[in-house]
């Protein structure tokens, strides 16, 4: 198992991530002692499964909303010969 100083990971961190995220074990030393572990994080599968309280928010608005009786192109065109004159 490598270990790496802290002057060292602050060198080369985005080195020490992808071999983290290759699956290689990486250890942070501080004054020679083991002290950090860098580990791949695994999002948690009943978490993934289930929306956020923001996307629910978010449909509930978009569903809530009145739809406009014209088209967006129709309805710039309204307002441009509206106040054309």
């Amino acid at each position: 198992m490598p270990k790496y100083s802290v002057a060292t990971t602050r060198n080369n961190l985005s080195s020490l991530i992808d071999k983290a995220l290759a699956g290689e074990e990486v250890v942070i030393t501080r004054h020679g002692k083991p002290t950090v572990e860098l580990t791949l994080v695994r999002p948690n599968e009943s978490e993934a499964a289930q929306p956020s309280e923001l996307s629910d928010w978010l449909r509930g608005r978009r569903e809530s909303r009145s739809k406009l009786p014209v088209g967006g192109a129709q309805l710039v065109r309204q307002m441009r010969d509206e106040y054309r004159f």
